[in-house]
């Protein structure tokens, strides 16, 4: 079974087409990392894989479920509701500017989806959380706000903000680009120790 699959991906904003018949596949346990220059359509594939962009034409299944096709000049047709919201529990993803809520604790931007989302007990939603900011040594700040951390340590929450939904498959969107370079390596071995 393949985690994700693509299939013939394509995508035209207007008469600009960004992406050109593109098809992978992503099985348990892989890496894969897209590279390319800037402008080159990666934050777009990946937002066509999280559904935060329409697809002008192909396919996108998780765990061989069909979860979106579309035809040229087509509306794109999506698997139904039920189902749909089922797929997008499989995938996380992590922006490169954080996105955290700057009037919610650190903890509470951690428990906030589960809780909402995945209907877990406060109790248990705040002790995953727990577990996951010490895997990446951030028990300490979990009353702090995100305007009282760094860079470094708000890209490591919104890592394990995305973690709390217990995802098969974890997006990162360029998540280093904002931080200066000591705190790139940082984050990049948190991203090592998740592989």
């Amino acid at each position: 079974m393949n985690y994700l699959e693509v299939e013939h991906l394509q995508k035209h904003f207007g008469d600009v087409q960004v992406l050109k018949d593109i098809s992978f596949f992503v099985k348990p346990g892989e890496v894969v990392s897209i590279i390319g220059p800037s402008g080159s359509g990666k934050s777009t594939l990946l937002r066509c894989c999280t559904f935060l962009e329409t697809l002008s034409s192909g396919k996108i299944s998780y765990m061989d479920q069909l979860a979106v096709s579309a035809e040229d000049g087509k509306r794109p047709v999506y698997a139904p509701k039920t189902e749909f919201r089922k797929i997008q529990h499989y995938f996380g993803l992590v922006f490169q500017n954080f996105n955290l809520f700057p009037h919610y604790s650190v903890l509470r931007n951690i428990t906030e989806a589960p809780r909402l989302i995945l209907k877990k007990s406060r109790a248990e939603a705040e002790q995953t959380a727990m577990e996951l900011l010490k895997k990446v040594g951030l028990a300490d700040k979990a009353k702090a706000y995100p305007c009282e951390l760094s860079g470094g340590q708000q890209q490591r929450v919104a890592i394990v903000r995305a973690l709390a939904m217990s995802p098969s498959i974890l997006f990162f969107d360029e998540p280093t680009s904002a931080l200066d370079p000591e705190l790139t390596g940082e984050i990049l071995e948190v991203i090592r120790l998740l592989a």
